[in-house]
């Protein structure tokens, strides 16, 4: 009888204790939003869609709108030597987390070199 009593208590105390515990959450990357076309244009935007030209070095969750199938969104830097997020040909949405170390980025469409931006991360 202690037994069982004992059981029960430990299993209320255990079950009291999970439904008090802190929430766990996971922290997700600020996101950059990037667009390449429809015309021969390419841009880099934050989450509240102002042009970035200088960041904090980190983790992001690029987002990048790819509005024609004639080019590519590429990104090359520090630690990221010519990621292609989405290839020619390609036309929609593609997420990528991405890692950016100090120095200087340029994005660009490997088809039409002319279409290119940089990004300062600090």
């Amino acid at each position: 009888m202690l037994r069982s009593l004992l059981v029960g208590f430990v299993a209320a105390v255990v079950l009291a204790s999970i439904g008090n515990a802190a929430p766990v959450t996971a922290k997700v990357p600020p996101k950059l939003q990037g667009t390449i076309g429809p015309g021969f244009t390419i841009s880099l935007k934050n989450a509240q869609g102002k042009a970035v030209k200088t960041i904090k070095h980190g983790k992001y969750t690029l987002v990048v709108q790819d509005k024609s199938g004639i080019h590519n969104f590429t990104l090359n830097g520090p630690g990221i030597k010519n990621k292609m997020v989405t290839g020619t040909s390609f036309v929609g949405k593609k997420t990528v987390i991405v890692t950016l170390k100090k120095g200087s980025y340029r994005y660009f469409c490997t088809v039409h070199p002319e279409i290119t931006a940089t990004l300062k991360v600090t």
